[in-house]
């Protein structure tokens, strides 16, 4: 089996950066909605709908806030890169021939699973 190209791991890299920035804003139009509940005066919004929005801006935080249901992916292919390309890290697959930079929610997902990736290998 052969190694996925540089180009494909970067198109991988850039879509799993999106999806984890788009992750990462959900959380603040929870809050914006939970904001939008503490301005209305049309109601008593302390009653019967800040505690229910707040405590779901809550709940949803660490969920939004943890990597964690991106790891298993990001570490398969990382693991892929290694086993197939015989390299000894992530950062010298990344340097190799015309080399690649990926983004910078990328490299915090790789780190967050054990593939660290240096500073000059990030956009």
């Amino acid at each position: 089996m052969a190694v996925i190209s540089q180009d494909d791991y970067r198109e991988i890299a850039v879509a799993y950066g999106n999806a984890r920035t788009q992750v990462l804003g959900a959380k603040q139009f929870l809050f914006d909605a939970v904001y939008t509940i503490v301005l209305l005066d049309q109601v008593q919004p302390e009653v019967d709908l800040l505690s229910v929005f707040w405590d779901t801006y809550n709940i949803n935080l660490d969920t939004l806030q943890a990597p964690t249901l991106l790891l298993s992916a990001v570490r398969s292919i990382n693991q892929h890169v290694l086993r197939e390309g015989g390299f000894a890290d992530i950062d010298t697959y990344l340097e190799d021939g015309a080399g690649i930079l990926v983004p910078q929610t990328w490299a915090d997902l790789c780190d967050a699973g054990g593939f660290p990736i240096a500073a000059g290998n990030i956009e």
